[in-house]
């Protein structure tokens, strides 16, 4: 079935919907999409230093400029070099020492990362409960791919940050009124995307998954974010579905976390005993004998991007 406007069948649902159910969801996303794309661009400084860092031929100098025209930007890129999730032996003070640290690929994350959390500085409320559970959710993922997934997990750090985009989104413009939502496990994993779904014909993952790609952010990564309440249909594709199924298990760990952080231990065996741990062989007992530098890594997040 193609869909309308500007949606992408390949980001859409995998469930067999009525032929005019579609049509008219697809049509509300493609609306909402393009009042999107006038309310919150993608950051004119961060577009051009991507497009010169797809260059295979960029001189660091250059890039180095372009960054510097957005000192918040370039603060942040080094912030974020320096930090325990990507830092080296010495701490870099300027963007060429954090290229010299980090090298072009992981510089990209770095320039996506502060540049999309820099679109939404003042959230507070459920909007800050949102960007943070998005920073940690990062920071999880990345550690538990590379401790246990055994294959690349490209932008496995974006995904993370970027997989409740969709959320943030539909706050900014008032589609939905998650305060509205007085139960806090409606605002969980796997729980408030079929309240979206009801409400409004798609929901934050689907809708992330456009943006991102509106942003030509690389693949897999916006379809990462579109599935990740579509496990079943993320596993069906050998590189997207342990990229999915790390992903829920740091998103899932996260909202744990957060309600009730003094049971870690607990949480962790939950989380290895779900269908996403079983497909990636996780283990309660390699989950637990790295708690304590998840646990960090989680808590560099959060202070870093608070």
């Amino acid at each position: 079935m193609k869909l309308a406007g500007s949606v992408l069948e390949e980001l859409w649902f995998a469930e067999d919907d009525s032929d005019d159910a579609t049509q008219s969801a697809s049509q509300s996303l493609a609306a909402k999409l393009a009042e999107l794309q006038g309310l919150k661009p993608f950051p004119a400084v961060a577009q051009r230093t991507l497009g010169l860092l797809n260059s295979p031929d960029y001189r660091v100098s250059v890039v180095a400029r372009a960054l510097e025209e957005d000192p918040s930007l370039a603060a942040g890129v080094v912030r974020m070099a320096n930090s325990a999730m990507f830092a080296g032996a010495k701490p870099c003070s300027s963007i060429d020492q954090a290229f010299m640290r980090l090298g072009g690929n992981a510089v990209k994350e770095v320039v996506v990362a502060v540049a999309t959390m820099e679109m939404f500085p003042d959230q507070s409320g459920i909007g800050k409960r949102i960007r943070d559970h998005c920073a940690a959710t990062a920071a999880l993922v990345q550690f538990l791919a590379r401790e246990f997934v055994h294959q690349k997990t490209p932008g496995i750090f974006l995904c993370g940050l970027m997989h409740d985009v969709g959320k943030l989104m539909l706050m900014e413009t008032g589609e939905i009124s998650y305060a509205e939502q007085e139960n806090q496990d409606v605002l969980a994993a796997d729980q408030l995307h079929l309240v979206e779904r009801t409400t409004v014909g798609y929901d934050h993952a689907v809708l992330g998954g456009h943006i991102l790609s509106g942003w030509k952010m690389p693949d897999p990564i916006p379809k990462v974010v579109a599935w990740h309440h579509q496990p079943s249909r993320a596993t069906e594709d050998k590189v997207i579905g342990p990229m999915v199924a790390v992903l829920r298990i740091a998103d899932q760990l996260d909202y744990r976390l957060t309600g009730d952080p003094d049971n870690a231990e607990l949480y962790l065996e939950d989380c290895a005993e779900t269908a996403d741990a079983s497909y990636i062989q996780l283990t309660a007992e390699a989950l637990k004998a790295k708690q304590v530098p998840l646990l960090q890594a989680r808590h560099d997040a959060l202070s870093l991007f608070s």
